[in-house]
C-alpha cells in the first residue's frame, strides 16, 4: 500500500517507517502493557522487561511477516500511531496497529481501517487480523467495520474482513 493511496481524512496522513522511528513504535509498544506497570517492580526492572518483549516481538513480526510495511500515522505533523500490513495475492494482513492513548476515540483507526478497506476493495482481497483476546476495545471496532471472528485461541482471535461477498 503506498502511502498516496489511502483516502484520509484532512489533517490525517502516514509515512513508511524507518529506523528512526524506533524509539516511537517501541513507546507505542510499552503503552499496550500497562500490566507490566502494575506488577509492583522496579521500573528499570520493567523497562528492561518492555524492552526484551518489544525485541521479540519485532523479530516475529520479520520472521512471520517478512514482506510487511510498516507506516507510521500523524495527525497534523505529530506522530499518533503505527500500523503494520502485510499484503500478498490472497490477502492484506493487518499485522499490528497502534494509536496512541491520548488520541484513542478520535476516529483515527475508524479512519485507517476505512482505509485499508478500500485498498482490499481495489485489489479484491479480503483483511484478516490478529487481536488479543483481552483487548475490547480493539474487537469493538473491528466488529464495528465489519470483521467477523474466525477462531481462537487462549490469548488471540483472528478476524477477518471479506468486502467481497
Amino acid at each position: 500500500m503506498m502511502r498516496g493511496e489511502l483516502n484520509l481524512p484532512i489533517g490525517l496522513s502516514v509515512k513508511a517507517a524507518n529506523t528512526n522511528d524506533d524509539p516511537f513504535m517501541a513507546q507505542l509498544f510499552y503503552s499496550t502493557k500497562t500490566l507490566f506497570y502494575e506488577l509492583g517492580l522496579p521500573s528499570e526492572v520493567v523497562e528492561i522487561m518492555l524492552e526484551q518483549q518489544y525485541r521479540l516481538q519485532q523479530a516475529s513480526y520479520r520472521e512471520q511477516y517478512p514482506n510487511a510495511n510498516t507506516y507510521i500515522l500523524f495527525y497534523h505533523q505529530q506522530a499518533v500511531g503505527k500500523v503494520m500490513l502485510d499484503i500478498s495475492e490472497y490477502r492484506i494482513h493487518l499485522v499490528d496497529f497502534i494509536i496512541i492513548p491520548s488520541m484513542r476515540g478520535r476516529s483515527f483507526g475508524s479512519a485507517i481501517l476505512a482505509a485499508i478497506k478500500q485498498e482490499a476493495l481495489k485489489r479484491h482481497l479480503p483483511v484478516g487480523l490478529s487481536v488479543e483476546a483481552e483487548n475490547t476495545r480493539a474487537k469493538k471496532l473491528y466488529l464495528q467495520h465489519g470483521f467477523k471472528f474466525e477462531s481462537c485461541s487462549e490469548t488471540h482471535e483472528l478476524m477477518r474482513w471479506d468486502g467481497l461477498t
